[in-house]
């Protein structure tokens, strides 16, 4: 070949490859610009009063609200007016009835991911106690030692008002379903500062609760509040369906064990995110997953990969995913293991999925992956999901200046349930990792009861054990 023709080709080759990188590099960037939309930037001075100082916090709460596309426009219109009347006031609000306030126009958008935080990044305060939602009301599951004797109460009254009556208040202050919203209850609900926004609590550093334990009677102590340090969190509350130590204040705490004395193999072990242990006299097999990216050191990437060659070498009959809990992450990390799972099963095997409604985000994007990807071979078991179908996420966090409680914003839309097709608000990247599912429903419901969790039993997982031994002496396979 002559060397000019050489020259000319590697000259078209190398321009078409410049050409490519070139044109990768702008679609890069054009999903950056589109969904990834940084904070708005803190410049205040110093705030010359109290009062200045709410305007500022009401001035950036308002930027980064805009940035939110979860809001419909009559919802927006209605968070706008609302924050020209807080804007308008003559007087300062003691910073928990701003931050209800706040959190409360997030929630307007009927959104789970657009949301305001509960607490600060230190001196919000919080109750010594926690609380864990049940089908039968909220329980309390964790105690400083003062209040010990509370352990294992169906909290009744707050305040002297019936907790049923208290339940919508708190529902408020964030969107989306109805499970969710009430499931974030049970954490806000020992948060003093938002109690006493909400006006539940007169006092700012107290508030009075009454609770009913197992055998019937009655405590009421009056709860004295401290201040959350620090690095310090409150972990979701299905955290508390294990009686095992959490790092962080609670670690001193007192815990309420079950009567049976005994917690089954799925709320055990909450330290390991990521999890793959046998069910008991079966063939089938439990992957228990409490995140969708990377936790605590612990990667999702590897884990997964062992688990599916851990299948490929032994075929189980069953599969249980247990994704109660679990609150999402980075949906691309299931990717190819939920499209694998089908095709690792003995012949015959099925794949269930235990959810409720904290089951959210990436976690659901899982569920839908592999009901997607295993059809008919798949049960849903639990209570319902944590969302729609359809929802927003993708977004950014701004911290107020002053008030120091930060505000979540959403940038790009989901649409597991039918076609999404507006570029401007449909997450790019699910083009890449396409899923439709018609519902997400649980075929069998099983509703979290205290006095299954009390006995020592998971009903949800007791069902797909149940259904897993069904299935292997129907098919005759060996356990």
């Amino acid at each position: 070949m002559p060397a000019t023709i050489i020259r000319r080709l590697a000259f078209a080759l190398g321009g078409g490859l410049l050409a490519a990188v070139l044109a990768l590099g702008g679609l890069i960037l054009a999903f950056l610009f589109n969904f990834h939309h940084f904070a708005p930037g803190s410049r205040y001075p110093a705030p010359q009063s109290a009062l200045d100082a709410q305007r500022q916090d009401l001035d950036y709460f308002t930027e980064a609200m805009a940035l939110d596309r979860a809001f419909s426009p009559a919802a927006r219109a209605a968070a706008k007016a609302r924050l020209r009347a807080l804007r308008s006031l003559p007087e300062v609000l003691p910073s928990p009835k701003l931050q209800v306030a706040l959190m409360q126009v997030m929630a307007s958008a009927d959104n789970g991911h657009s949301r305001m935080g509960p607490t600060a990044d230190q001196g919000t305060l919080i109750l010594p106690l926690r609380v864990t939602l049940f089908a039968e009301g909220f329980y309390v599951m964790r105690a400083a030692v003062p209040y010990r004797d509370m352990l294992g109460g169906r909290v009744v009254r707050i305040e002297g008002q019936a907790i049923d009556r208290i339940l919508p208040e708190l529902e408020t202050l964030r969107g989306g379903v109805r499970g969710f919203r009430r499931q974030n209850a049970a954490q806000y609900v020992v948060v003093q500062d938002l109690l006493y926004g909400l006006g539940i609590a007169t006092d700012p550093k107290a508030s009075t609760w009454t609770v009913m334990l197992p055998d019937g009677r009655v405590v009421t102590h009056r709860l004295d509040s401290y201040p959350l340090q620090r690095g310090q969190h409150l972990p979701e509350a299905d955290r508390w369906l294990s009686p095992e130590p959490v790092n962080g204040v609670e670690r001193d705490w007192v815990a309420y064990r079950p009567q049976s004395g005994d917690v089954p193999p799925t709320w055990r072990d909450f330290g390991n995110h990521f999890r793959l242990f046998s069910v008991a006299g079966s063939c089938a097999q439990v992957v228990r997953l409490q995140s969708i990216a990377d936790s605590d050191g612990q990667r999702i990437g590897p884990f997964l990969a062992v688990t599916e060659a851990a299948f490929r070498a032994k075929p189980p009959c069953a599969v249980i995913v247990d994704l109660r809990g679990d609150s999402g992450g980075d949906y691309t990390n299931t990717w190819h293991f939920a499209h694998a799972l089908p095709r690792l099963l003995a012949p015959g095997g099925r794949i269930f999925i235990l959810t409720d409604s904290l089951t959210f985000s990436a976690a659901i994007t899982t569920a839908a992956f592999i009901k997607d990807a295993g059809g008919d071979r798949v049960t849903i078991i639990g209570d319902p999901i944590g969302d729609r179908l359809s929802f927003f996420s993708e977004g950014g966090k701004a911290c107020l200046p002053n008030l120091k409680v930060c505000v979540y914003y959403q940038t790009g839309k989901h649409d597991y349930g039918g076609p999404c097709s507006d570029w401007h608000q449909c997450y790019w990247l699910n083009w890449l990792y396409p899923v439709r599912v018609k519902s997400l429903q649980p075929d069998i419901v099983v509703p979290l009861k205290f006095d299954d969790w009390n006995a020592g039993r998971d009903a949800a997982y007791f069902m797909a054990r149940e259904l897993t031994e069904r299935l292997r002496t129907r098919a005759g396979l060996p356990r």
